[in-house]
This record gives structure tokens, C-alpha cells and sequence, in this order.
């Protein structure tokens, strides 16, 4: 007798794209195992594998994978199936096929019946088809998008969002988080740069920790006493839109070729500084990589169980070392990395080993970078 099990990213509802997982376990032990991106306002299915005759232990492995488990919610197979079927149709009505794999993925919805199902899915944005150009679209492909989305719809039929608007998106809500944290600084409060090592090894750790525990501890046991509900609404959006892009930030470091010079994983900027005279500028970007270390380790002590063995295991410690000279002038380590004890200035190379240490932590931690969230 065979037996079904699903699960989908909890932001389904929000962000309208989603990780979903179907697994078919059979009677004779092994398992069917199908992955679907599902874009619920656009395109339907974009993507789909199967991963055929597994074991029930790989599939297990292939959900923390994919989704960690602060990250999913369980879904009914049967809803699975509904939401599916529903998600090819909305987007062939638009004149988008699903994903060339889905036919083989779709083993796996072997007799699950839709039917079966008592919820009901809405498709579309606010009524309306809406594309969000992602990150591997070509120009062209985000072109002939537009252009049938416009020729089933007209021209006012649809919405979209694309990565020149997400850009901005971001720029706006870095520059607001980086305002908010200066407002706070006379308080108890995280600076802008240790706020964002927080949220860097937050999705470091090989457990990722997700942004709702982040804001349960950035401001201490008391928490913050916010003005009002807009208030506290506006920064958890701003951070929603900060914690994607470190993640895409840490996503393309994990991949990128071990001799890209390029591959940064620290959110740390001179244009940040570019408003003061040149040694402020400098003191200033020193400091700010002192703080972006600092949040790294706040992280390790906060969520001490996110990060297994890795605080101990003997390869990484040499990354370790120069993580916590960087973040403690008190540490051990501290005056052996800093000749004289002092931190060096912008131009010096000890500058190049906090980036290089936190990329290699990064790669051996979580390969494949972090999921986004919503």
C-alpha cells in the first residue's frame, strides 16, 4: 500500500512563488520524490524534478534540503495535487506552459485525487495576473512575458515587478533599516553593520534560523516597545526585503568559482562612508567590519544549537580565529591577528581575511546558500 506526503514553503500565501515537495512511498519501501516551483500568479509551474526509487531517509534528507523545517508547513497531498492542476491552468489560460519535467515529476501525484481536497486556491494577485522577473530571466524572455501577458490581458490586465524595481526596492529599504538603527543609537540597540552579521549567519548556520526569531531577540530579553502597529509593520517589511537579498547575497558567494574576487559576502560599502573626510571614511569602514563581525558572533552564542558542530570542528577553526579577532579586542586571538593590538586601517590586507573567512565558513556550511524567505 502506498502512502503520500507533501510540503510546500510557508510564503506561499504572500510571495505567491513556492517550493512544493510531493513524495510517494510505496509498500516495498521506496520513494517517488517530485519538486515543483510554483508560481501561483503567473506562470505556474517553473520548474520540476523527479527524484525516483529513494530511499525514505533521502527524502527526509531532500526536504531539509530544501525546505528547513522553520521554513514549511505540511500540505495534504490531495490539496498538493489541487493546487498544482490549478496553478497549469491558471498560467495555459495566460499562455504558459509548465515546466518540460513536469510530465515526469507528476509520477509522483500517482492516485491523489483533487477532489479530495476541501480548500480552495485563488490564482493571481489582486485579481489579476502578476510577473515577478526572476532572477535567471534574460531580457528577453522577461520580454516575451510582458508581451503575451499584454496580448491575453491589455495593457492595464496585468501587474509586475521587475529587477530594476526590486533594486529599488532594496535600495530603499537598506537606507531605511540603516536610518533606524542610527535613530537607536543612544539605546540598547544593534548597529546597522551588527544587524547585518546577524542576519548574514543567520543563514549561514546549517540550521537556518528564519527572520520571525531574529526579531524576537534583536533588542535584547525587553525586547522594543514600538510607536505604533505601522511602525513595527514597516521595519518587519524592510527587513523581509533585507534578509532576501543576504540571502541571494550568500547564495551567489556559495556558488561562485573558488578564484572569483569578486564573491563578498559582507553587506559593507565605502559609499556607506563617502559623505566624511577620507581617514573618517576609513575609521568608519573599520568599524563597521568590526560590527558585521560582532553580529557574526552574537549569532553563534544566541542560537548555539542552529550551528551543530561547526563552532568545533577543526577545519574551520583557523576561519573562526580571525572572525572572533575581528568581532572581540579582548579575545585571544585578537592581538595576534592585529599587530600592536590595533585594528589595522582600510588599506591594509587584514582587511581581505574577515570576507575571506566568513566565504569560507559559507561554502563549507551551507554549499548551495540559503532559502529565501518571505
Amino acid at each position: 500500500m502506498t502512502r503520500s506526503e507533501a510540503f510546500i514553503e510557508k510564503s506561499w500565501r504572500t510571495t505567491g512563488l513556492a517550493q512544493l515537495l510531493v513524495a510517494r512511498l510505496r509498500d516495498d519501501g521506496r520513494t517517488d520524490i517530485a519538486f515543483f516551483l510554483v508560481d501561483l500568479w503567473c506562470l505556474g509551474i517553473k520548474d520540476a524534478f523527479l527524484h525516483d526509487d529513494a530511499t525514505e531517509a533521502e527524502f527526509r534528507a531532500l526536504i531539509t534540503e530544501r525546505i528547513p523545517e522553520a521554513d514549511r508547513e505540511r500540505l495534504h497531498p490531495a490539496c498538493a495535487k489541487k493546487l498544482l492542476d490549478g496553478a497549469i491552468a491558471y498560467a495555459e489560460r495566460l499562455g504558459f506552459a509548465p515546466h518540460r519535467d513536469y510530465r515526469k515529476a507528476r509520477r509522483a501525484l500517482g492516485g491523489l485525487d483533487a477532489a479530495d481536497c476541501p480548500e480552495t486556491f485563488t490564482f493571481g494577485r489582486d485579481g489579476q495576473p502578476f510577473y515577478v522577473e526572476g532572477p535567471h530571466d534574460t531580457p528577453e524572455r522577461t520580454q516575451r512575458v510582458l508581451a503575451m501577458l499584454e496580448a491575453r490581458c491589455g495593457a492595464d490586465g496585468f501587474g509586475c515587478e521587475l529587477a530594476g524595481d526590486a533594486d529599488a526596492e532594496l535600495d530603499e529599504a537598506r537606507d531605511a533599516l540603516r536610518a533606524f538603527f542610527a535613530e537607536l543609537a543612544a539605546e540598547a540597540a544593534p548597529d546597522f553593520y551588527e544587524f547585518a552579521g546577524l542576519v548574514a549567519a543567520l543563514q549561514i548556520c546549517p540550521t537556518p534560523v528564519p527572520p520571525t526569531q531574529l526579531l524576537a531577540r534583536l533588542f535584547g530579553p525587553d525586547g522594543r516597545t514600538w510607536r505604533d502597529a505601522d511602525e513595527a509593520k514597516v521595519f518587519a517589511d524592510d527587513l523581509a526585503v533585507y534578509w532576501n537579498y543576504i540571502a541571494d547575497l550568500i547564495a551567489a558567494c556559495a556558488t561562485a568559482p573558488q578564484d572569483d574576487a569578486g564573491a563578498d559576502p559582507l553587506d559593507i560599502y565605502g559609499d556607506d562612508f563617502e559623505d566624511v573626510d577620507d581617514a573618517t571614511r576609513a575609521e568608519n569602514l573599520v568599524a563597521a567590519f568590526i560590527a558585521w563581525a560582532g553580529g557574526f558572533m552574537r549569532a553563534t552564542r544566541e542560537w548555539p544549537d542552529a550551528w551543530g558542530d561547526a563552532l568545533t570542528r577543526a577545519d574551520l577553526a583557523p576561519h573562526w580565529r580571525v572572525v572572533r579577532a575581528w568581532a572581540d579586542p579582548d579575545a585571544p586571538e585578537h592581538d595576534a591577528f592585529f599587530q600592536g593590538g590595533e585594528p589595522p586601517d582600510a588599506s591594509d590586507p587584514a582587511i581581505d581575511r574577515l570576507p575571506a573567512a566568513i566565504l569560507a565558513l559559507l561554502r563549507a556550511l551551507r554549499p548551495s546558500g540559503p532559502p529565501v524567505v518571505a
